[in-house]
């Protein structure tokens, strides 16, 4: 690439667009790519377990491996991160994640693969000349060769343990091969791209490992690298929303494409140009206080009964401060907030807040959307210097509210026992859950507090005094119980007084567990939960929860919850 190569600001979509799905002209959370010579485009469609072959100007793909189901079958892959092509054997290699292994499936009307390493945490791979495949393992935090015909290779990079040192990685990603057989990996957690030499016993740093953050010298859990015959190096800057490109022995790069909050999480970069939140995922059981923390009070420092609360992309948090009737935004670090809505006293006004229990962001209109309880009315509240909010919908008694990535709200109404999805410009919305009157039928919600919705459109609400949490699928008469619902009790199989849910892409449900005093995770299809965070009794100790009601996950997978001062 020539050094002074300028981007298009502009890009197209040459696979997927049509929205989130298992269609062949969709995708869904695709990770891994790679771009052959002709263009065509081979994409590792993980949460559909294929991989996806597009040609060029194509506006469908075509399935070239995996596709029958989730699996450990040769047929089948789990979670499939990262393909590669083999030219010389015209075959995929492809890194099945999920189910701890590498697989070779034939290129042209393969029907299953043959696995060909065992046990490794594999993210990302590439091959040298000699076909040799370098592997990243996320667990062992390590990139291993593996020379033809080997099974258990030689550590390359890494492999002293998770760390910031020069000879460790932490969680590596995405790895490229020069032509001197040096390494490239994308190190997440250490936010920086290291280069080891052949055969070195340590790494220097090319890219990043300033912290993270946005600055011109920083990355934020870089993801796919491609580094140029110049040594130039090329990084998907995953949480940054951009790709930036690093010269060889700059102390800071610049930004060549993305960059302008928009939120789409960028993966790889193929070589040919060249919470989550994991399964195995665990949480640190004493936490930090981000927010209040200084008794019960009015103050700027202070809460008075927190409930749903919002965390931004920069960590920025949004809480809603029930009993003194506003919206507080508390930054990354701060000892105090900011009052960004309400403030102004109890009650009606355009200017005021009557009990808010929910809050979230509307990017697309830089506003707030408010569950505005006790004034039976959500409330639009700009972002940036508003003083007053508008009324958007009324006579609904909201407890939460979440958005879908359309900008329609789904909305539960505590007085109604039911969910109801908005579309933008909708005043009377949709019933989408309940709706059934007051009961523990599957067809009925009793309490209806918190909403999650997931990209396919399936809504997840936590009932009070059924103390489940359920799943309703986009257009179900009924839902399944997917949390709780054995009655209330403190049992892994029981939760009581369900408030915050979250639900990540594996289709596990995060639930604040109010009268436990503890946050669970529910695998998907499981018959009880576990507890992750708290479950010591109702306290002011770091690892204990008093009444947790909101729950979020920053961007990072860690999880923001809140204690009753």
């Amino acid at each position: 690439m020539h050094k002074s190569a300028k981007r298009q600001q502009c890009g197209i979509t040459v696979a997927g667009g049509n929205r989130q799905g298992n269609g062949i002209n969709q995708l869904s959370n695709p990770s891994g790519l790679y771009v052959d010579d002709d263009q065509t485009i081979y994409v590792a469609d993980r949460v559909n377990h294929r991989i996806v072959e597009w040609k060029r100007g194509a506006t469908s793909g075509q399935v070239v491996a995996g596709g029958n189901g989730q699996g450990s079958g040769d047929h089948q892959l789990n979670y499939p991160e990262d393909v590669i092509i083999d030219k010389e054997r015209d075959s995929l290699i492809i890194c099945d994640r999920s189910n701890e292994r590498v697989v070779r499936w034939p290129r042209r009307n393969g029907t299953s693969g043959e696995t060909i390493i065992s046990n490794i945490d594999c993210v990302g791979l590439t091959m040298d000349e000699n076909g040799s495949l370098y592997i990243t393992d996320f667990g062992k935090n390590e990139v291993r060769r593996y020379r033809r015909g080997e099974s258990q290779g030689t550590v390359v990079a890494g492999g002293n343990g998770y760390g910031n040192r020069l000879d460790q990685l932490y969680y590596p990603q995405y790895v490229f091969v020069d032509r001197d057989h040096s390494v490239y990996v994308s190190d997440g957690r250490n936010h920086r791209v290291m280069k080891w030499m052949e055969g070195a016993k340590q790494g220097i740093v090319v890219a990043g490992g300033q912290g993270e953050g946005n600055d011109l010298t920083q990355l934020s859990y870089p993801q796919g690298v491609v580094v140029d015959q110049l040594g130039t190096v090329y990084v998907a800057d995953r949480w940054n929303d951009r790709i930036m490109r690093w010269p060889k022995g700059a102390t800071q790069g610049s930004v060549i494409i993305g960059g302008n909050d928009l939120y789409s999480t960028p993966y790889t970069l193929s070589p040919e140009l060249s919470t989550d939140i994991y399964s195995n995922a665990r949480w640190q059981q004493n936490g930090i206080t981000v927010a209040g923390g200084n008794r019960q009070g009015n103050g700027i420092n202070q809460l008075s009964d927190p409930y749903g609360l919002y965390v931004d992309h920069d960590q920025t948090i949004y809480v809603a401060d029930q009993s003194n009737h506003r919206i507080v935004e508390w930054k990354r670090g701060a000892t105090s907030g900011q009052v960004i809505a309400g403030g102004n006293g109890q009650g009606s006004g355009d200017h005021q807040l009557d009990n808010p229990e929910d809050v979230i962001i509307d990017k697309e209109r830089d506003s707030l959307i408010i569950c505005d309880y006790s004034n039976r009315r959500v409330v639009r509240w700009p972002r940036r210097n508003g003083t007053s909010g508008e009324t958007i919908i009324s006579n609904i008694l909201c407890v939460g509210l979440t958005m879908d990535e359309n900008g329609s709200l789904y909305i539960t109404d505590y007085g109604k026992h039911e969910v109801r999805r908005y579309r933008k410009g909708e005043s009377q919305g949709t019933v989408v859950a309940g709706g059934n009157g007051y009961g523990n039928r599957l067809d009925q919600l009793s309490f209806p507090t918190y909403v999650f919705v997931d990209r396919d459109h399936s809504v997840y609400v936590s009932e009070w005094d059924n103390h489940r949490v359920m799943k309703w699928m986009e257009g179900a008469k009924q839902g399944i119980v997917v949390a709780g619902g054995q009655g209330e009790g403190n049992d892994l199989t029981q939760l009581s007084y369900p408030q915050g849910v979250v639900v990540d892409q594996l289709g596990t449900v995060y639930v604040a567990d109010g009268e436990n005093n503890r946050i669970m995770r529910w695998p998907q299809g499981a018959t009880q939960g576990n507890v992750i965070v708290g479950g010591n009794g109702s306290g002011e100790k770091s690892n204990q929860l008093n009444w947790p009601f909101g729950l979020s996950f920053d961007r990072h997978g860690k999880s923001s919850s809140r204690k009753i001062q």
